[in-house]
């Protein structure tokens, strides 16, 4: 009987340290359009390769912005499906500094998506875009070159976080650091289009949302994603660069 009741309590106590030791999968939801389906490939393989423990979902359709988003039943619904570690939310890419109804529409929307991201018990995160690599022809008036677009969209994304108390993963000013230290790299973040990120720049964009997300070193990557690796080197050590100067 003794013999029994000790198995009874060892079985016990295995299979209670068992569930105990099991530990689910932290859950990010990334909220957004083109620019993060673009890095999205980069984003799950660097995640995966340095087994981290999350699982990635990933609603990104091209061309929309977080007022379609805040509207939206779809986006609605996931971010209502559970209760997600963060949210991350990508705006549209001109309009966060464009002023007027543009730059309010940004505002009002990150309002709504935060609101709806803390009452799921989420912690919202801003992917802080970047500016074309030459400036907006479409709006030359307000983006006549990178580093003034880039200052405009970083204004607006800073501004909105401290006002939702949301993270920044500070992308665009990884851009802007390669702008002032390194044109030939800067340059090859960009696809023809000036807009949309090459490799490099979906890469080095994972780079900051790895850092941002699990507080880990990006120098702690060790995949180079088919990039010359001394390239990968200073995409990773730019990401780490800015999360550690990055204040808003």
């Amino acid at each position: 009987m003794k013999t029994t009741l000790f198995f009874v309590s060892f079985f016990i106590s295995f299979f209670t340290s068992f569930v105990e030791g099991r530990t689910e999968p932290k859950t990010v939801l990334f909220i957004g359009n083109s620019y993060t389906a673009g890095s999205a490939h980069f984003i799950k393989e660097v995640f995966k390769r340095r087994s981290t423990g999350y699982h990635l979902v990933f609603l990104n359709p091209g061309g929309k912005d977080l007022k379609h988003h805040l509207a939206s039943e779809q986006t609605r619904r996931l971010v209502e499906s559970r209760q997600w570690e963060h949210i991350v939310l990508q705006g549209q890419s001109q309009k966060s500094g464009l002023g007027g109804k543009h730059t309010k529409e940004f505002h009002d929307a990150v309002v709504g998506l935060c609101k709806l991201a803390r009452k799921q018990g989420s912690r919202p995160c801003l992917y802080m875009t970047w500016g074309r690599r030459n400036g907006d022809k479409q709006n030359p008036g307000a983006y006549p070159d990178f580093l003034t677009m880039q200052k405009k969209i970083s204004r607006q994304y800073s501004q909105a976080a401290r006002g939702n108390y949301a993270d920044v993963a500070p992308v665009g000013h990884a851009f802007s650091h390669l702008h002032a230290s390194d044109k030939s790299i800067f340059a090859s973040l960009y696809k023809k289009d000036g807009s949309h990120p090459a490799p490099s720049g979906g890469y080095l964009a994972a780079c900051v949302l790895f850092g941002k997300i699990t507080g880990k070193s990006p120098d702690d990557i060790t995949w180079n994603a088919n990039l010359n690796p001394a390239v990968a080197v200073t995409l990773r050590k730019t990401a780490v660069k800015v999360l550690g100067g990055y204040a808003f």
